[in-house]
């Protein structure tokens, strides 16, 4: 097959015979005139064709049925039910006066139309003229060469037979006139326009050609038929209706745009407050409070960080949380003021809001930003367990250097002192706050519980009952701190063992939290449409927030059943 346009031939040619088209490509509408004339045989006559029509039909292929007379009406909306269509053409419809042949075609046309039919075909039978139609021959014919739809008209002789208008109706439908000496004869044409409508191809292709211009179309095939087809295509409108547009600052871009601004300036303000801010103090800021130095310029950027930091911690240092939430920092080593890492973190969750809102234009979905406090809490935890971690497994070695500076003379808090020159971060900053703390008078023993509470160390909880025994009964300290570093070794030993052991159910954990992230990404990547619903409908959003906090939800089930303590 080769296909023409306008003398040229046709690239990327698609051609679906009628089997294989969707319901969308293919339909049919049979118009019956149910006029008086049409009393007994020939309404009879044009039942059973219809029958045998639809008997030909194509199970892909919909069919609808328009009865007129004075008034149009749709017997059967387009459909593939073959219960409905025999339902349908059971029996001769109700007789009425006069015949709107102009209307009843135009009802048919915009049924196609509603059902979004590519290839579309009507098949018109009546017995006469058309008498009282408000559509015009003209207004029909256009709208059937714009739908694409052709119009097959059978004409069945009477008293009053007219075949002009079907003649008409035909030519400009692209059709074809039949016409029949009597009711028996309808069978027959309806049985080859049925096989002929059956049996059509759907062509498709990309028309390269311009506005309300006059295209020819030729198909031939290799045995020499072939059909042509000439049309001409839309104009575009000369003064088209303008889009309807909101104003901007009442619209999703606008928020998301403001937003977005004000987020980056108290951005900005906070990152050159952070600058200004002395991380430390230094000797002449010391010595200041003794002495009256000279006076030095006063800097309003450093003033106004003072006081808005200095406001922030007051506020929340009302918080319970916050002496422990500043003491985990300080054990986790983060040298970052709490107050920095709290402010910084929530102006960081409201960009994170801002720019969610601005791509997906979805307030729901911006709660996928509030992961960014998740993950500054996770990275915090991280560092915490890996400082403690490291406490624990350099306890024992410790002691041991403590009993044996005992052996060679030395008191408890000597001891201390010359563990504290040889020991690694972050025993040694633990135990130089020990020593710090005795000379201040603070007991060795209540000094040891708040490194204990503060490194989650039971071990050293034992250390500090042998502290306090050895200050008020001493004894032989350096034979019990030997015992308890053995013991400890014993218990690091079965900590490593059981960690093996859960090794699987840990990364069973990572594996099935990021399985369905990465299912989603390659699925978006391969086929973008499948997924498409997620992101563009409210449903799939909260679809997401609902799935994103289950995963996390099950990630920390899995941890908390694979984290053992011993």
């Amino acid at each position: 097959m080769q296909v023409r346009e306008n003398g040229r031939p046709v690239p990327n040619l698609s051609v679906l015979p009628a089997n294989t088209a969707g319901t969308k490509e293919l339909a049919v509408v049979l118009v019956i005139d149910t006029s008086g004339s049409m009393r007994g045989a020939p309404i009879r006559g044009a039942v059973a064709a219809a029958r045998v029509f639809a008997s030909h039909r194509n199970p892909q292929q919909q069919l609808g049925i328009v009865e007129f007379n004075g008034a149009v009406r749709t017997a059967l909306p387009l459909t593939t039910n073959q219960v409905a269509i025999e339902r349908a053409l059971k029996s001769a419809p109700p007789l009425g006066r006069n015949t709107h042949v102009y209307d009843a075609v135009q009802t048919a046309l915009g049924m196609l139309k509603a059902g979004h039919i590519a290839g579309g075909a009507i098949v018109l039978l009546s017995d006469g003229a058309d008498t009282g139609s408000v559509a015009t021959t003209a207004a029909v014919q256009s709208a059937a060469q714009a739908a694409g739809v052709r119009i097959f008209t059978v004409g069945l002789k009477s008293g009053a037979f007219d075949a002009t208008a079907l003649k008409a109706l035909a030519a400009g439908g692209s059709g074809s006139f039949s016409i029949a000496g009597s009711s028996a004869q309808l069978s027959a044409i309806y049985d080859q326009l049925g096989s002929e409508l059956s049996s059509q191809y759907v062509i498709r292709y990309r028309s390269q050609a311009k506005p309300h211009t006059t295209v020819r179309v030729d198909v031939s095939l290799p045995d020499g038929a072939g059909a042509a087809l000439s049309y001409v295509t839309p104009a575009l409108p000369v003064h088209p209706d303008p889009p309807f547009h909101r104003p901007f600052w009442q619209s999703a871009s606008a928020f998301a745009a403001v937003s977005l601004v004000c987020a980056v300036l108290i951005a900005l303000g906070l990152i050159t407050a952070l600058r200004a801010q002395p991380t430390r103090r230094s000797v002449g800021a010391r010595l200041a409070e003794f002495v009256s130095p000279a006076e030095k310029p006063h800097d309003e950027r450093l003033s106004l960080a003072l006081r808005f930091f200095s406001g922030t911690e007051q506020k929340l240092a009302r918080r319970e949380w916050w002496g422990r939430f500043k003491e985990e920092l300080d054990v986790a080593g983060v040298e970052m003021p709490a107050v920095q890492v709290v402010v910084l973190t929530g102006v960081g969750t409201l960009l994170l809001i801002v720019v969610i809102v601005a791509l997906t234009g979805s307030p729901l979905l911006a709660l996928l930003a509030f992961i960014a406090p998740l993950a500054v809490h996770v990275v915090i935890e991280r560092r915490l367990e890996h400082q403690r971690s490291l406490f624990a497994d350099q306890l024992a070695d410790n002691l041991q250097v403590i009993a044996s500076a005992l052996r060679a003379g030395q008191s408890f808090v000597g001891a201390l002192s010359v563990a504290v020159s040889d020991a690694p971060e972050p025993t040694r900053r633990e135990f130089r706050r020990v020593v710090a703390d005795e000379r201040l008078g603070v007991p060795l023993d209540q000094g040891l519980s708040v490194v204990a509470r503060r490194m989650r160390n039971r071990d050293l909880e034992q250390i500090e009952v042998v502290a306090a025994l050895q200050r008020q009964t001493g004894g032989n300290m350096a034979e019990v701190l030997d015992q308890a570093a053995d013991t400890m070794r014993e218990r690091a030993d079965l900590r490593r063992m059981v960690k093996t052991l859960t090794t699987q159910g840990r990364m069973s954990r990572w594996v099935v939290s990021a399985l369905p992230p990465g299912l989603l990404l390659i699925i978006s990547v391969i086929n973008p449409t499948y997924v498409k619903p997620l992101f563009a409908t409210a449903g799939g959003h909260a679809v997401l927030v609902v799935c994103t906090g289950m995963i996390i939800s099950g990630s920390l089930v899995i941890k908390r059943i694979v984290d053992i303590d011993v």
